[in-house]
């Protein structure tokens, strides 16, 4: 009796095991790109057999390729396995003003993070009708998109979008709206949360990192990112810059160009004083050029010089998003399985 009450259980701890294996198998070969068995062994433990079998399984759904014969200097020719990049695509929809007009830009990448597509429209009103026609169209086009990644600047939008984000910072209900929809697991992120998280891709020797959106006529907005991982608060909120004092409950940057400027000197040293980041990337359109020497002059103290981060400005803020959006797929897919 006892060994046919502990049956299903066993049952379950191989079948668990087993995907735990194939999602390690997976990884490793996602990190390798292309790997020979021997390869495979070393960093994932497993045995020839438990190994062999895995391989078979993960070319039987898709996920893994036969690859190319290698013939090693003194050993025996081996068969490679490459890992299948477009087995799965991701969808990133970015939402971003440039020039004072909204745009939305779509692409589609695959798991190495390559673009496939990429487009860009003008759009009129940022509004859910809008963004769900652009959607569809890409869906259309890549039928084996596994996961959309939402970004756009909280601030700037309208309609039931910004209502929604308002209520529900981390969008939620949104999200799970729109899955319902397209079928696919949706997630939404500030421009500023992902366009920090990717420049800590680029420039990774760093390890805290805050981007700081600066532009005259819209609310600043800062993210932080520490050794690669994004720095949330309650909610998900985190870097509500536009609360600051100086703002006056306003919360924008002004147009006048010699306020805006004060303003944004001003924001800087608030940042990195509180936060004290190894980098601050301003992300602007235009304000004068020369910011950091302006920030250096207004220090006034040994501990506030001490504290200077480098400081990258810059006007590319969508590459940065899409890079972090990359990233933030991702380990959305990976949390799925």
């Amino acid at each position: 009796m006892e060994s046919k009450l502990n049956l299903p259980a066993k049952k379950l701890d191989a079948r668990l095991i087993r995907e735990q294996n194939l999602a390690m198998v997976t990884k490793a070969l996602h990190h390798e790109q292309v790997a020979t068995a021997a390869r495979l062994r070393e960093l994932t433990g497993l045995s020839v057999v438990t190994l062999t079998k895995l391989l078979d399984t993960l070319m039987e759904t898709g996920i893994v390729q036969q690859g190319s014969i290698v013939s090693p200097g003194l050993g025996r020719p081996a068969a490679t396995y490459r890992f299948n990049s477009s087995y799965k695509l991701m969808l990133i929809v970015t939402c971003y003003k440039r020039a004072g007009h909204d745009y939305a830009g779509y692409s589609v990448h695959d798991l190495f993070g390559e673009c496939l597509e990429r487009r860009e429209e003008l759009l009129n009103n940022v509004h859910t009708d809008e963004l769900r026609i652009g959607i569809e169209l890409c869906l259309e086009r890549w039928n084996n998109v596994a996961i959309i990644g939402i970004s756009m600047p909280s601030d700037t939008i309208g309609g039931r979008v910004a209502s929604a984000i308002r209520h529900d910072p981390m969008s939620k209900r949104l999200a799970k709206h729109l899955q319902g929809r397209f079928g696919v697991p949706v997630f939404f992120e500030t421009d500023i949360n992902a366009a920090t998280l990717g420049c800590s891709q680029r420039i990774p020797e760093r390890d805290f990192i805050s981007g700081l959106v600066l532009v005259p006529g819209r609310a600043p907005a800062c993210g932080f990112c520490y050794e690669g991982n994004l720095i949330r608060g309650r909610d998900g909120m985190a870097g509500e810059v536009r609360f600051f004092p100086m703002y006056n409950d306003v919360g924008i940057l002004p147009r006048e160009p010699l306020q805006a400027d004060e303003l944004a000197v001003r924001t800087l040293r608030a940042v990195m004083c509180v936060l004290n980041p190894s980098v601050v990337v301003v992300y602007t359109e235009s304000l004068k050029p020369g910011l950091f020497d302006r920030l250096k002059k207004r220090l006034g103290s040994a501990a506030e010089i001490a504290m200077l981060p480098k400081i990258e400005v810059t006007d590319k803020i969508r590459d940065d998003i899409v890079s972090g959006m990359v990233t933030l797929c991702l380990q959305h897919l990976d949390n799925l399985g």
